[in-house]
């Protein structure tokens, strides 16, 4: 929920005259700072989410000439520039304009709006310094109003005690209809950074690349996963993450939970539970899962006595303990399928990659171990509650 380049835009571009040139599909970009440029040799010390500015004072001092090839320099020049600024999550470029530069040629326009890149213009009689403290006491500000909220959230779901819903008056948050949490899961490897390294990451590199606004969440990190609360559904956004998961060099391969809705933030933290949930059934290929989506798992999850869960399991299925752990995975595999599928042999082998004969062996061998037919529909649905069960307390440990 950092502040971003729409929100500066809107409440100073009156004040310093600026003008949106390309780039609008990227104001959502956070801001974490200003950076005063004149040389493309010095981006490196970006760390992402800086919203650059410029004089052009570099090109009049190092174009060859004028006219034709002082313009195709100009564009050589800012096309290095915004493309050096884009591959290191820059968020923007401001071009103090009149002097080194009078206008931006249409070339850079087109280059800044395929890259989602916002570029803007400031008349020359605007003074950098004025916008550069301007926008740096507003990202500090924001910082310490974003910091509050997310101690506010921190404390919903694992203090509840602590957390004052009044507290969230005059924020984004305030008197929503509907809050949702989806859960990161972040590798381990991530871990050998610092903490400050990663959190600027996921803010103003990672968070950059969502297509909906910095203010409809907040974020922080728990227990190696990025924890995003919402105020509203979190399927669509809990979505969009996933995908940018997907494409991004540090996310790759992670799994994503969404939870459902609650109507109360102190409500939240069993949101958390339910999108960890979620998480725990994500399956590998698909990197994505829903609380809402989860039929049984939802129901049993609420038993709050792990016991009574096992003991269920130990009055059906128990017995088959007597197999070898292999054996044992084996067999309750063949039962599932066997069950999944109206007893159908033909279809269980099928689909366990097995002959028919194995299944018919299998399903006589727990009928004898269990003591008990397993074809009657009341016996069925207490195997397949089991069976539930044992996948609920697997996941769940």
């Amino acid at each position: 929920m950092a502040i971003t380049l729409q929100s500066l835009f809107s409440s100073t571009a009156d004040l310093y005259r600026l003008k949106l040139l390309a780039g609008r599909k990227g104001m959502q970009h956070p801001v974490s700072w200003m950076y005063y440029t004149e040389d493309t040799s010095t981006i490196d010390f970006i760390r992402g989410g800086e919203l650059a500015l410029t004089t052009g004072m570099n090109i009049e001092r190092t174009k060859p000439g004028t006219g034709t090839d002082g313009y195709d320099f100009t564009v050589g020049y800012l096309t290095r520039l915004v493309t050096c600024l884009h591959e290191l999550d820059a968020s923007g470029l401001i071009i103090n304009t009149g002097k080194y530069i009078i206008g931006i040629p249409s070339e850079i326009k087109q280059l800044c709006d395929s890259l989602q890149f916002p570029l803007f213009s400031m008349p020359w009689e605007i003074h950098i310094v004025d916008i550069m403290q301007d926008y740096g006491n507003r990202i500090v500000s924001e910082r310490q109003r974003r910091k509050t909220i997310t101690e506010l959230f921190y404390n919903a779901l694992f203090y509840p005690v602590k957390f004052d819903a009044s507290e969230l008056a005059d924020t984004s948050f305030d008197k929503a209809l509907s809050y949702g949490i989806v859960l990161l899961e972040l590798p381990d490897e991530l871990f050998l950074k610092t903490e400050n390294e990663l959190s600027r990451y996921i803010d103003y590199s990672f968070n950059a690349r969502f297509n909906f606004p910095q203010s409809q969440f907040c974020w922080f990190i728990h227990d190696h996963k990025i924890v995003y609360i919402f105020h509203g559904d979190p399927e669509q956004p809990g979505t969009e993450i996933s995908r940018a998961a997907g494409d991004d060099r540090l996310f790759r391969l992670m799994k994503t939970g969404i939870s459902g809705t609650c109507s109360s933030p102190a409500d939240l933290f069993h949101e958390y539970e339910h999108a960890l949930l979620a998480l725990r059934f994500c399956r590998q290929e698909e990197r994505l899962s829903f609380y809402s989506r989860l039929g049984i798992f939802k129901l049993l999850s609420e038993v709050r006595d792990r016991t009574v869960l096992e003991q269920y399991y130990e009055d059906v299925l128990g017995k088959l303990a007597v197999l070898s752990t292999e054996k044992r995975t084996d067999y309750l595999r063949t039962l599932q399928l066997y069950v999944d599928n109206d007893g159908k042999v033909a279809v269980t082998a099928h689909e366990n990659s097995t002959h028919r004969n194995t299944v018919n062996y299998r399903i006589r061998k727990i009928r004898e171990i269990l003591g008990t037919g397993i074809n009657d529909s009341e016996m069925r649905y207490r195997i397949q509650t089991a069976l539930y069960i044992r996948e609920l307390l697997d996941r769940t440990k």
